[in-house]
């Protein structure tokens, strides 16, 4: 790692120095992925309510309510999981894509499907309280925030 903000990849004679993802860009794909995840919601809103849609919409069942419960119930672990394989599979979800920014471990090689399953966990804790795991990105030499730092991953930009 280098004082400068950057982070040198490993890779023997063509290795490169990326600069570390700005909180600003991190924002930016933090929104285009709720605007990718909201999607996802609306496609299990969907399916849960097709049976009610099907029969009418007069009258829920309690078979009915049950299967709209159990459905709007397995969102919640969906979104962890979806993040986990689009980190450990490529190191970027579909907002920093993007804005062209991945997570990589501290030396620059792919996160591991352990680092992966640690971030993926800890970042909807770290962000749902206004954001406060992501403070320490303003002051971390590397950038990093809170589900960075007990993932041991950063965020660097792509050329």
């Amino acid at each position: 790692m280098t004082a400068t903000g950057q982070a040198q990849l490993s890779g023997g004679a063509h290795a490169a120095v990326l600069p570390y993802a700005s909180l600003q860009l991190r924002a930016v794909a933090f929104i285009l992925v709720c605007v990718v995840m909201s999607s996802f919601l609306l496609v299990f809103f969907t399916i849960a309510f097709l049976p009610v849609a099907i029969a009418g919409g007069s009258h829920i069942s309690p078979s009915e309510s049950r299967w709209i419960w159990v459905v709007m119930l397995s969102y919640i672990p969906f979104v962890p999981f979806a993040f986990f394989v689009m980190w450990a599979v490529r190191g970027q979800s579909p907002g920093m894509m993007a804005v062209r920014i991945e997570v990589t471990d501290r030396d620059g090689e792919p996160v591991s499907p352990t680092s992966a399953a640690v971030r993926a966990l800890v970042w909807p804790l770290s962000m749902l309280p206004l954001a406060i795991g992501a403070l320490p990105v303003l002051f971390d030499e590397e950038r990093r925030a809170l589900h960075d730092m007990l993932a041991g991953t950063v965020v660097l930009e792509l050329p």
